[in-house]
C-alpha cells in the first residue's frame, strides 16, 4: 500500500501535462499533432493558392514554380481532408477534454464552431477535388469554403487568445508552449 508522502512524491515528480491527460483535461499528442498539422497544411494552402490562377490564365504559360505550387496545394488540400477525417473519428469516438469551467453558452459555440470548422474543412476538400477533377465550376464552391473557413478560424482564434489571456485552462489544453 502507497503511503500518502509517497503518493504526494509521485504526484509531484509527474509532469502537470503528463497529470492533466491521466485527468482527461488535455488531448493526446496525436490530437494536438494532427491540429498543428492542419494548421500549417492551411497556411501551405493560403500560399500556394496564389500560383493557381497563373496556372489557368489562357494568354501566359504557367512557370515550373506555379505548376508546383498548384501540385502542392492539390495534395495537401487532399491530406487536409484525411486528416480531419481521422480528427472527426477521434471526436467521435474518444470522449473530448473536460472543460474547465466555462460558461454553457461558451461550450456550446465552441462545439458549434469546432463542427462548423470540421465539415467547412470537409467540404472545402470535395470541392476542391470536384475542381481539379470533375468540374471546374466547382471552383466557385471551393473559394466560399474557403472565405467561410477564414471567419471560423478568425473566432476560433479570437477565442483562444482570450482563453490564454485568462489563462483560464481552455487555450492551454492545446497550445503545448502553454502547459
Amino acid at each position: 500500500m502507497i503511503s500518502n508522502q509517497e503518493s504526494e512524491r509521485q504526484m509531484a515528480t509527474t509532469s502537470s501535462a503528463t497529470r492533466d491527460r491521466q485527468q482527461g483535461t488535455r488531448y493526446t499528442r496525436l490530437q494536438l499533432a494532427l491540429h498543428w498539422a492542419v494548421v500549417l497544411l492551411l497556411v501551405e494552402q493560403w500560399v500556394t493558392a496564389k500560383a493557381i490562377p497563373r496556372t489557368h490564365n489562357p494568354f501566359l504559360p504557367p512557370s515550373g514554380a506555379d505548376l508546383l505550387q498548384h501540385t502542392i496545394h492539390t495534395y495537401a488540400g487532399l491530406l487536409i481532408g484525411a486528416l480531419m477525417l481521422v480528427r472527426i473519428g477521434f471526436r467521435l469516438l474518444r470522449p473530448q477534454p473536460q472543460l474547465p469551467q466555462v460558461a454553457s453558452w461558451q461550450q456550446r459555440v465552441s462545439r458549434a464552431v469546432h463542427w462548423a470548422l470540421y465539415l467547412c474543412l470537409l467540404g472545402q476538400v470535395a470541392a476542391g477535388f470536384a475542381t481539379s477533377y470533375l468540374w471546374a465550376p466547382a471552383a466557385r464552391i471551393h473559394v466560399f469554403f474557403w472565405n467561410v473557413t477564414l471567419v471560423l478560424v478568425g473566432l476560433h482564434i479570437a477565442a483562444a487568445a482570450y482563453h490564454a489571456v485568462r489563462r483560464d485552462g481552455v487555450a492551454s489544453r492545446m497550445i503545448p508552449w502553454m502547459r
